[in-house]
């Protein structure tokens, strides 16, 4: 048998194998489901946060005050993520709230950026720990 003609027959019996397995593959499952419309999806914008700079490996109190805009406020960016929620949406005035973590680098640079959704920040302090 030619080369040739043997390579366009095992071809043949392969991609026939796939088609036979085509239909399976392509039914749909009872539970899947149905996925929105891209243009049904609304991305949330988060605007990039201040990032400090770390100047040696340690421990450090990241402590900052955000101005609360919406019902339920994120801050993220950093170990743990936080929210803060609040129930006077239509008052005057937009109350402040303080948040502080504790983080932990193994070299000095640049923290990843602190977001804030649903408020802003107002303040941002670090401070390193000293436990001796």
């Amino acid at each position: 048998m030619d080369r040739r003609v043997f390579l366009k027959l095992t071809g043949l019996v392969a991609a026939a194998g796939a088609f036979e397995a085509l239909p399976v593959a392509a039914e749909r499952r009872p539970d899947a489901l149905v996925a929105e419309r891209a243009t049904d999806l609304q991305v949330a914008s988060v605007p990039p946060g201040p990032r400090l700079t770390i100047g040696a490996p340690g421990t450090y109190r990241i402590s900052g005050r955000v101005r609360l805009q919406e019902p339920l406020v994120e801050i993220s960016g950093i170990t743990h993520t936080q929210w803060i929620s609040w129930s006077d949406v239509d008052g005057p005035e937009h109350p402040m709230a303080s948040f502080t973590t504790f983080e932990h680098f193994d070299r000095p640079g640049m923290t990843p950026a602190i977001r804030v959704q649903g408020g802003r920040l107002e303040a941002l302090t670090v401070a390193p720990m000293d436990f001796e």
